[in-house]
């Protein structure tokens, strides 16, 4: 949702980027009910299913030019845990001057 990704992903990216809008759009109106709207925006995630994907054709998958693929600037995929995290931060007093934002979980993919 901050930027596009690759040939042929119009619909997903324009999907990623009405999430941003509507988290942005949601705090104003929920703000005065105290409510805080974040939205979380990860990248690549090490799951079974791209570690699968990874396995059957690792070649394949870096040819899809998506960011992130082939790893992040810090070196490594992300795991669910990383995003986790996030999530937890978002949830806690940590961040109750905080809405309306939406956290980048990507490894520094996005930068």
């Amino acid at each position: 949702g901050v930027r596009g990704i690759a040939a042929r992903q119009a619909a997903y990216v324009a999907s990623k980027h009405g999430v941003v809008g509507l988290t942005r759009q949601m705090s104003i109106e929920l703000a005065p009910e105290g409510i805080r709207v974040m939205a979380i925006a990860p990248g690549v995630c090490l799951t079974e299913k791209t570690m699968f994907m990874a396995d059957a054709d690792p070649e394949a998958l870096k040819q899809t030019g998506i960011p992130g693929i082939a790893g992040s600037p810090l070196g490594r995929h992300g795991v669910a845990d990383d995003v986790a995290r996030v999530i937890l931060f978002c949830a806690s007093d940590l961040s109750l001057f905080m809405t309306g934002s939406t956290l980048l979980v990507d490894g520094g993919i996005a930068a």
